[in-house]
């Protein structure tokens, strides 16, 4: 009887407890230009959004920006966007892509397809409303495939 009136309030404890340990900074929004630019990626934004990304957030987009068929039908139609949070260096699948880019700064959004899901890496856009800093690892937010290799 012990044991289970232990477990019982241990399960209950463990939401808050994990709240605890990892506030929810998805609670506070994607910050400013992040959400443009994801949609922008993912062809919903206005003509000419392409314009945003600047260095190697260019690069990054370049294949996503423009017409391509085989690329559209290998993926399949959009599903869902959906603001996950904010990257941390201390997250250790974070961490792994924040490595390559020149700020931690970087919103984190869950892009699904109808075949694929990606992980969006924006940085907030600059003052002058360009974004420069951009990674889009082909799995969902903190999947441990992402780890791998």
């Amino acid at each position: 009887m012990k044991k289970l009136a232990l477990l019982a309030f241990l399960t209950a404890s463990l939401p808050s407890l994990s709240a605890m340990a990892d506030p929810s900074p998805a609670a506070s929004g994607p910050r400013p230009g992040t959400l443009e630019a994801m949609r922008c990626l993912v062809r919903q934004g206005p003509a000419g959004c392409e314009k945003m990304f600047q260095g190697r957030a260019r690069v990054t987009a370049r294949p996503w920006l423009f017409d391509n068929p085989d690329r559209d039908f290998k993926r399949g139609h959009l599903i869902s966007s959906n603001y996950w949070g904010r990257a941390s260096d201390s997250n250790r699948f974070d961490a792994r892509i924040l490595i390559e880019q020149p700020t931690t700064e970087m919103d984190i959004f869950d892009v699904k397809f109808a075949h694929v899901e990606y992980t969006f890496y924006i940085s907030p856009a600059d003052a002058d409303g360009k974004i420069r800093a951009l990674a889009m690892p082909l799995y969902a937010p903190h999947d441990p495939l992402q780890l791998g290799g």
